[in-house]
């Protein structure tokens, strides 16, 4: 199998504490813990499949996040040229993960039935659900289905040559995850079912819950879909950039190839 994968950073959120990234009470000696925002790509043999869409620069800035870098020319400099993009994954719906679905013109949007359903139901607008989705970010996801664009998982299933997804709900309700299969070995792109490194290591998760035992099942999934976790890449955490090489060094800080663990 010779996919390879890609990270697309591009967007900081220097301003995040401790206190923000773990569920339950806060440490007493609260310290900052920085966030990073990812878009990922997986080239293969039949093209390319985009992992989440990101959030638009303006999104960014009314929610105090800090773009770092132009996502389309990224992803375009790894070989993901938005305006080629068939198949886009979505792990989730929220802003950070479902927003830039303009960037990608002529893809169709893989997702899981249970997020749709919640995002567009009746506890959708409450106000302390709200905050983690744009309005607008569903509506065009609705045209997308009346246009034939979304692809429908109900659970776990195969979306590429060695790219299944996989259901695990927790910290959005129909949170999935991309295990990916290369010439190396298998890596599992977790997104939200654990924001950091930290959040699986340490058995605590995120502070944004829809679930919370569904969270905790998720940690045990992610263990039993890899090898060892050490193949488990987190959603936010700016440590991706130092376990993992820049693809060149002019993308330093901005593209990084993910590769399995060899050790």
């Amino acid at each position: 199998m010779s996919n390879r994968i890609f990270a697309v950073r591009y967007a900081h959120r220097a301003t995040a504490m401790r206190s923000d990234n773990f569920y339950g009470p806060s440490d007493p000696h609260d310290g900052p813990m920085p966030m990073d925002y990812f878009i990922w790509a997986i080239a293969g043999d039949d093209g390319v499949v985009v992992v989440d869409t990101g959030f638009l620069p303006e999104v960014g800035d009314r929610r105090g996040r800090t773009t770092t870098a132009d996502a389309s020319q990224v992803l375009t400099a790894v070989g993901a040229a938005p305006q080629d993009v068939r198949d886009v994954v979505l792990t989730h719906f929220h802003y950070d993960h479902a927003g830039g679905l303009s960037l990608f013109p002529n893809a169709r949007f893989w997702v899981q039935q249970q997020e749709m359903a919640f995002w567009t139901g009746p506890y959708a607008a409450r106000p302390a659900i709200k905050h983690s989705i744009e309005p607008a970010d569903i509506v065009e996801l609705v045209r997308c289905n009346y246009d034939g664009r979304l692809r429908f998982l109900d659970g776990d299933g195969a979306m590429a040559p060695g790219v299944t997804l996989h259901r695990v709900g927790g910290h959005a309700p129909g949170l999935q995850v991309a295990r990916v299969e290369t010439g190396d070995g298998v890596v599992l792109l977790a997104s939200d079912a654990t924001h950091y490194y930290e959040n699986l290591q340490t058995d605590r998760p995120f502070g944004v819950v829809h679930s919370l035992p569904d969270m905790y099942a998720a940690f045990d999934r992610l263990c039993a879909l890899v090898p060892s976790p050490a193949d488990i890449v987190p959603g936010h955490d700016p440590l991706v950039r130092e376990r993992y090489a820049a693809v060149s060094p002019d993308l330093e800080g901005y593209a990084i190839e993910i590769r399995p663990n060899r050790s």
